[in-house]
Order: structure tokens, then C-alpha cells, then sequence
């Protein structure tokens, strides 16, 4: 159930998409809005009320969640121009409830997410490097009991195509590297398990 687990917190594809999202809000502000020199081109703070329903466990789980952060995007210079980072300092807590036994636990994570370096590798393409620092994965009980709790860094690396233009977004093309430091349990926790 590797779906079911660590969802998006260090998929540098579900990240990248966030780096298009901004970018779409990016182009409702004025370009000429900063200093031409400076390198930060937005920064928001976000927050999100979500649902929805999977049956993938073999039996309806529904979930409801709040997200929150301050989100903050770069643009590189010179050869990394076409190149956006983002720094995203986020934290979410969801609840997932068995629907047919009423039975639920609480999934949440408090971290910094942060692209540190762009490498080309040939023509639009870059390998992205991005460290995830924090607590990124809690799971808790229904008596509010620490069932898993991940702490400490992940560090990956991704390849993404940034198509070449001056617009936050691109293409996901595959993951290069994968490293933890600390410990991750969640990683191969089966959030099945719980409920089941």
C-alpha cells in the first residue's frame, strides 16, 4: 500500500506540482513588483480545508484534513533560469475514519521542505535536489497515542523538465536518489493496518 503511505510529504512530483501552483498565482501579481536583482519572487501563506473517500484497504475510509504553511519560490539565474525552487514550511493533520466501524486514527506531520540545487542535465532537464526536515509523519490513535512518529531528513533527488520558459511548472520525469537520516518508520507502515 505504498499509495497509502507518506502521502505527497516527500514526492518530489506532488512538491513540484505546488511549485506550479504558486507559479499560476504568480502570474495574477506584477512582475515588476520587486527588485529586479531579487531572487524570490513569491511567498504565501497557505491553508486548506479537504475530504475524500478511498476504498483501497478493502472496506470505505473517509478523510478530512486541514493543511497550512508559508510557501516561498525562487527563481535561479543565468543557466538555472528556467529553474524554480521551492521552500515550503508545512504542516497538516488529517483524520481517517473506517466507515462502516466508525473507528479512527489521526495522521499529521510538521516540516520544512526545501529545493536546495538545481543541476543541468541536458537541455531543459535538471535533477532537482530537495531536503525534508521536521517531523513529516505522525500517526496517532483514537486515545491520541503515538502509533509511528518519523523525525529527522529526507533527501531526494528527482529528475523534472522545466520545458525552458520563465513559468513555474514542467514535467516530472522519474526519481533519481532516495536518503533518510533519522528515523522513519512510517516509510513502510501500512496505514491499513490500523483500522483493519
Amino acid at each position: 500500500m505504498a499509495h497509502l503511505r507518506r502521502r505527497g510529504t516527500t514526492s518530489g512530483g506532488i512538491r513540484r506540482a505546488l511549485v506550479a501552483a504558486l507559479g499560476a498565482a504568480l502570474l495574477a501579481l506584477p512582475l515588476a513588483a520587486g527588485p529586479v536583482g531579487a531572487t524570490v519572487i513569491l511567498r504565501e501563506h497557505y491553508s486548506n480545508d479537504y475530504a475524500f473517500s478511498f476504498d483501497d484497504c478493502g472496506y470505505w475510509i473517509d478523510v478530512s484534513g486541514h493543511n497550512e504553511g508559508i510557501a516561498e519560490l525562487r527563481v535561479g539565474t543565468g543557466d538555472l533560469a528556467t529553474a524554480f525552487f521551492l521552500h515550503d514550511n508545512y504542516s497538516f493533520l488529517e483524520t481517517w475514519t473506517r466507515r462502516d466501524t466508525r473507528g479512527f486514527f489521526t495522521v499529521g506531520g510538521n516540516g520544512l521542505f526545501q529545493e536546495t540545487k538545481a543541476t543541468p542535465v541536458e537541455g531543459t532537464i535538471f535533477a532537482f535536489t530537495s531536503v525534508n526536515a521536521g517531523q513529516p509523519f505522525v500517526v496517532r490513535d483514537s486515545d491520541g497515542n503515538v502509533i509511528v512518529r518519523d523525525r529527522g531528513v529526507i533527501r531526494q533527488v528527482i529528475e523534472f523538465d522545466t520545458l525552458g520558459d520563465d513559468v513555474p511548472g514542467g514535467a516530472f520525469i522519474t526519481d533519481v536518489s532516495f536518503s533518510v537520516s533519522g528515523p522513519h518508520a512510517g516509510l513502510d507502515f501500512d496505514l491499513c493496518s490500523v483500522l483493519a
